[in-house]
């Protein structure tokens, strides 16, 4: 039973990472063609594709296992787990810290990240300590977060257009007028295929992690925040590798930031559409808590390196690791054994 879970899982991960290359790549030419910036981009089409399976899987969670804190794991979970993907993918950029060819606009995501994981962490103690809110269909403060997320990705579209709305991409789209319709619908149904792809996958995937998860006996909490958020965190690690690849660190970080953003605005509201007697909120566990300050502790490390990085883009920085990449790992590591032992 066990062994053939494991190959379920590794054939799965093979087949999103074959379609993550043609995700990134489409969505790099779609921003190219329309003259969309690559961190709104990287929010919109990479984020929503790569964050529909944890969606899926909170929803089936819910809905089939009757386990709504596995689904707030899987969410809470998969913040820190694309954190740590940065980390990563620091290590793996060859051209110096991944950070220091990153522009500023990714700040403002993670800082609107900042602020998304807060209130989420603040309603799930809310809820815990009182029941005040229970009686809602829906809770006030899911529809803040989701609210919130719609806001957010406004604010970056209008950054980000601003940045990108230059002379000489008007000029581009003058010149390449006429291929760009057909080259567009191109990218635009490579895009959809992918998509649709991983998320399939990734469906299949989480199925899969269920199984191992109780076959392996862990406590709910933990596998949401752990086994099951790195399992449905695949995506976002495959197309942050693609977009390396294509010399893309920008369209990477936003993706995994704009990934925690839809984790917290529109999944958790989703999860709280799918519970059908009384709230999400009351249901899940305290330990979420310190899952989502982790995040917020983690997303700190990496607006503090932004900053740093665009005066002094070479200190700290190691052979084989940077220091903000070290920072983030230990992080992880030990929130994780703190997760393991609540």
């Amino acid at each position: 039973m066990l062994p053939l879970l494991w190959i379920q899982l590794i054939a799965a991960a093979i087949l999103i990472l074959l379609s993550s290359k043609y995700l990134v790549s489409s969505s790099d030419k779609i921003a190219t063609k329309i003259g969309l910036g690559h961190t709104f981009v990287g929010i919109v089409l990479l984020a929503t594709a790569t964050s529909l399976p944890e969606l899926a899987t909170g929803i089936s969670s819910i809905t089939l296992a009757q386990a709504p804190d596995l689904a707030a794991g899987a969410a809470f979970g998969s913040n820190i787990v694309n954190l740590l993907i940065i980390a990563i993918a620091d290590v793996m950029w060859p051209r110096g810290p991944m950070l220091a060819s990153v522009s500023r606009a990714p700040i403002i995501v993670a800082i609107l990240g900042i602020v998304i994981i807060f209130i989420a962490s603040i309603s799930t103690a809310i809820h815990n300590w009182t029941d005040i809110l229970d009686h809602w269909y829906i809770s006030p403060l899911s529809i803040v977060l989701v609210l919130f997320f719609v806001i957010a990705a406004y604010i970056v579209y209008r950054i980000d257009n601003k940045e990108t709305n230059s002379i000489e991409t008007q000029d581009e789209a003058k010149n390449g007028k006429s291929k760009l319709d057909n080259e567009t619908k191109r990218a635009f149904a490579f895009y959809l295929i992918s998509a649709l792809c991983i998320i399939g996958t990734s469906i299949w995937l989480s199925e899969v992690g269920d199984r191992l998860a109780e076959a392996l006996q862990w406590e709910e909490s933990f596998v949401g925040t752990q086994f099951l958020a790195i399992s449905t965190s695949l995506p976002e690690l495959a197309t942050t590798i693609a977009a390396l690849r294509l010399g893309n660190p920008e369209m990477a970080v936003a993706n995994l930031l704009g990934s925690n953003l839809f984790n917290m605005g529109f999944i958790l509201f989703a999860d709280e559409l799918a519970v059908t007697s009384g709230s999400l909120w009351s249901s899940i566990s305290l330990s979420h808590v310190v899952t989502g300050l982790t995040g917020i502790l983690m997303t700190l490390v990496v607006v503090g390196t932004l900053l740093i990085r665009q005066h002094h883009p070479k200190s700290f920085s190691f052979k084989w690791i940077n220091l903000e990449s070290s920072i983030l790992i230990i992080i992880y590591i030990v929130a994780s054994i703190a997760l393991f032992y609540l």
